[in-house]
């Protein structure tokens, strides 16, 4: 009871967090939208799990089919049309990585280290003229890859937040709503975990994410 109690309060906070700054494609729905409710709770019990405090998480949604979500700094989080349809055990992984994200600092983590390049090339630059000009070229490539790195670490962390909001088959689950994310008709623009791209491969995910566990046994035996 207590939890569904505070989710009122959290979808509130969410609301009176005004819009300033946010893409154009973002929006707030009304209050009582149900998807605006799946995804309160769902990110409330995710932050919860994560040992986080849910009273400094806000969220709004992206005017997108597309099955998507990604945070930025100071616990915003962004969640499409697409994803807040979706079944309710693939938008629970998606938020549960996206939460993962966010106590990990990734973005914050992610930000420092290309101000810190650039400033390094800057500095060399008055040493050895055009050396800075290689800023355009290598931080893009090393920020990605780190990129890359951090969407696999986030998986990890993931993994134990939905053990902690009580699913049985984390690994599982979340590999599951990697398929169904990658099988939605609107498709992103990701690709195969290639030097420009920000997420690996789906096949890398999947492969970290192994061993999976059994299957419930109602689900494993075969129907008669």
């Amino acid at each position: 009871m207590a939890r569904w109690a505070a989710v009122p309060l959290f979808v509130l906070a969410v609301f009176s967090a005004g819009c300033a700054g946010l893409p154009a494609v973002t929006y707030f729905p009304p209050h009582g939208d149900p998807n605006t409710l799946r995804v309160a709770n769902t990110l409330y019990r995710a932050a919860v799990a994560a040992g986080d405090d849910p009273a400094r998480y806000t969220f709004t949604f992206i005017m997108t089919r597309h099955p998507t979500a990604f945070t930025d700094e100071s616990a915003t989080f962004y969640v499409s049309d697409g994803l807040a349809q979706m079944p309710m055990p693939v938008l629970q992984a998606v938020i549960a990585h996206e939460v993962a994200h966010e106590v990990l600092d990734h973005v914050g983590t992610r930000r420092r280290m290309a101000v810190g390049m650039t400033g390094g090339f800057s500095a060399a630059g008055f040493f050895v003229p055009g050396v800075g000009l290689l800023d355009f070229m290598v931080n893009p490539l090393v920020v990605r890859a780190f990129s890359r790195e951090q969407e696999l670490a986030a998986d990890q962390r993931a993994v134990e937040i939905l053990r902690d909001m009580g699913d049985p088959t984390p690994r599982r689950s979340l590999a599951q709503a990697l398929r169904a994310v990658a099988a939605a008709p609107v498709r992103s623009q990701e690709g195969e975990g290639g030097a420009l791209d920000i997420r690996p491969s789906l096949k890398k995910r999947l492969s970290a994410l192994d061993p999976l566990e059994p299957l419930p046994v109602a689900e494993a035996e075969p129907k008669p």
